[in-house]
């Protein structure tokens, strides 16, 4: 088996070295050759498409956040190989929602000895992609803020989320799904793949990034101390009852957004930059994913 090491070097503002000597130790240990792909935030999907058809891995390890879990899986979409992750971001959204060990070195022997391999779906957002959560509204605007901060831990997500949530104004949108169209009002609009913010805190109680649709969420009522907890803490099934008030969902293949003006877009956490319209569409299946029986997914693939 060779695996080929995504490692984004500034997720999460966390230095990668004590677990990087860590795998390269357990990889000698047991004669399992590697290479490493260190990502630069130019082009690295293409390279990292071109670096996988050179090194032709059995898997590739993407080590990093939410971010680099996505650019992983863009550079394998016209790929066989999967890949697993390793949580080293900030918040680690797609790593919580699919029961990823939070202990990076069980998680890399995990993705090692796995083998679990599932499709998982990406989601076109116009010329852009999420695997996790895109969103215009509160999300975003945290986002945004949170790129320009030095720090990249918990504190200063926890610090941009409030901000945002203080600074957030109900804006005008227009859902079109299969013919049919929905007005609304809305603090935020979420595009979700998945349940789950980077907090655990769940949004989307239908998610599954395994199921072939996504969700549009759309936050619709201001009641400060329910959105607060929602960035910040997470849920059990009463609370996710109780703020299903305060939500509008829809479920689709694909769908167009527009929005009374140009508003900022992020998606996994990157700031896409303001668009008045957004195309969205599930690519069911899109790349292979290395998984465990603690993925708690398993269970509804099983019985469906």
């Amino acid at each position: 088996m060779k695996l080929l090491l995504v490692v984004n070097p500034i997720s999460g503002g966390k230095s990668k070295e004590t677990f990087i000597n860590k795998a390269e130790d357990y990889c000698k240990k047991y004669g399992i050759p590697y290479k490493y792909f260190h990502t630069t935030g130019e082009d690295d999907v293409k390279k990292l498409s071109t670096e996988v058809e050179s090194v032709k891995p059995d898997k590739v390890v993407s080590i990093g956040g939410d971010g680099t879990t996505l650019m992983t899986a863009l550079a394998l979409q016209n790929s066989d190989v999967p890949f697993g992750i390793i949580p080293m971001g900030s918040a680690n959204g797609m790593a919580k929602e699919l029961s990823v060990p939070n202990d990076t070195m069980q998680a890399f022997q995990d993705l090692i000895t796995s083998q679990m391999i599932i499709p998982i779906d990406v989601i076109r957002v116009n010329d852009d992609y999420t695997m996790h959560l895109g969103d215009v509204g509160i999300n975003a605007a945290m986002v945004e803020n949170f790129e320009k901060e030095e720090g990249r831990g918990w504190a200063a997500y926890a610090k941009h989320f409030i901000s945002a949530v203080n600074n957030a104004s109900l804006f005008d949108v227009t859902i079109e799904i299969d013919n049919k169209t929905y007005e609304h009002k809305a603090y935020s609009v979420l595009i979700a793949n998945t349940r789950m913010y980077g907090t655990g805190a769940i949004v989307n109680p239908k998610g599954n990034p395994h199921d072939g649709v996504f969700e549009i969420v759309l936050l619709i009522k201001r009641d400060w101390s329910a959105v607060i907890n929602l960035g910040l803490t997470a849920f059990d099934q009463r609370a996710v009852e109780t703020f299903e008030e305060y939500t509008k969902n829809y479920s689709a293949k694909s769908a167009r957004i527009k929005f009374d003006k140009p508003r900022m877009l992020q998606l996994d956490g990157e700031v896409i930059g303001e668009c008045e319209s957004i195309e969205a569409e599930i690519i069911s299946g899109g790349v292979q994913y290395i998984t465990t029986g603690d993925n708690h997914f398993i269970d509804q693939l099983k019985s469906s």
